[in-house]
């Protein structure tokens, strides 16, 4: 995913210490705090010590959670029940791992520093590696197996439990809301790709919703990962088998179809963001992860129904949001070069029309069809 603009503190070694010490009683002896991850959201540190696990500290940038405190209890809750229902059933989810979260004496989750800021300490997945794109055959299996056995973990969970982490995150109204203001405002000449995304806007500006098939088909909200994106999942570095899926900062109440869509978006566009490349979205890998999805977790076929509906106006969205900050002097997506959000947009556009073109196949996967 496209790095957001954030601000983060940059703290001393005794900051990052003091931090440490307060979720470890009896610190043992620190190695080193390295950062880890490309550190785009949260100050994120890899703390290593002389004789025991490594663990992981981080500071959650208020700036992109208004909620800091509850998306730290979102986190804690998600991951002390993924492990319960992992020890009930460890024979099927043998290869699934999970960060445990470090709690204080009075149930806390996280620790406030003295400027306000929250942090939370995690266990370490040692031995992960994540790619930001497909490198291996079995890899977009691996990851549809581990997106299932997430969903099924959880499938009894009561996602009310959960606060909303991003107020307005995947509200593709409140996203057009937003292009039409912008748009309004917008007064500079545009060159022919602006027209096509404009064009790609308009066409479908009505007609990408999930709400009525939601209510007609009775569709339950369950709890989701919020950002399935293909970094977001650990590999083993020898093996290649899935580990874990990782960064459970949006975890929320939704649709299993904005998920699985949203990890389809993101695995098969091989080409990325890469200017001038063909945009093609990979009907294999989208085979081969759905069927690695479906062996882990068995879909209602009013939900399966829904997976051609989810990729597609999740791809639209992320277009229209790089569009929109594109009218808005890319204010949100940071850039290296003007008008690489509407070039971003233009890829969004591309693969949705390579998406549109094989919803047959896409269905069949599916098993509707």
């Amino acid at each position: 995913m496209v790095e957001e603009r954030t601000g983060r503190a940059v703290l001393s070694r005794s900051q990052l210490l003091s931090t440490i010490y307060s979720f470890i009683p009896d610190p043992d002896r620190v190695h080193a705090i390295e950062p880890l991850g490309d550190g785009n959201i949260n100050a994120t540190y890899l703390v290593t010590f002389m004789d025991r696990s490594p663990l992981v500290v981080q500071r959650l940038n208020e700036s992109v959670f208004p909620d800091p405190i509850g998306v730290a209890r979102n986190v804690a809750l998600v991951t002390s029940y993924l492990s319960k229902r992992w020890s009930l059933d460890s024979g099927r989810y043998q290869f699934c791992r999970f960060p445990r979260t470090f709690e204080f004496q009075d149930g806390r989750s996280w620790f406030e520093d003295q400027s306000g800021g929250i942090w939370r300490c995690l266990s370490y997945i040692d031995n992960g590696v994540s790619y930001p794109c497909v490198v291996s055959n079995d890899q977009p299996a691996e990851a549809g197996r581990m997106l299932g056995c997430f969903h099924a973990l959880m499938e009894s969970f009561d996602s009310s439990a959960l606060v909303d982490p991003l107020p307005g995150f995947h509200n593709l109204k409140n996203y057009r809301g937003s292009y039409l203001e912008a748009l309004d405002c917008h007064r500079r000449s545009e060159n022919a790709e602006f027209h096509y995304c404009l064009g790609m806007i308009e066409d479908r500006l009505e007609s990408l919703t999930l709400e009525e098939r939601i209510e007609e088909d009775k569709i339950r909200r369950r709890v989701i990962h919020g950002d399935p994106k293909c970094d977001n999942f650990l590999f083993d570095r020898e093996s290649g088998q899935a580990l874990a899926l990782i960064d459970l900062d949006t975890v929320s109440q939704g649709l299993l179809a904005v998920d699985i869509g949203d990890c389809l978006r993101s695995f098969c566009n091989p080409a990325g963001e890469k200017a001038g490349s063909d945009i093609v979205f990979d009907i294999h890998i989208c085979n081969q992860l759905l069927k690695g999805y479906l062996k882990s977790f068995d879909l209602s076929r009013s939900e399966r129904n829904l997976i051609y509906h989810g990729v597609r106006l999740l791809t639209y969205e992320l277009g229209l949001r790089f569009f929109t900050d594109h009218l808005n002097d890319d204010r949100y997506f940071r850039i290296t070069r003007e008008g690489e959000n509407l070039q971003r947009a233009g890829i969004q556009f591309k693969l949705l029309e390579s998406i549109e073109k094989q919803r047959s196949a896409i269905e069949k996967t599916a098993g509707i069809v």
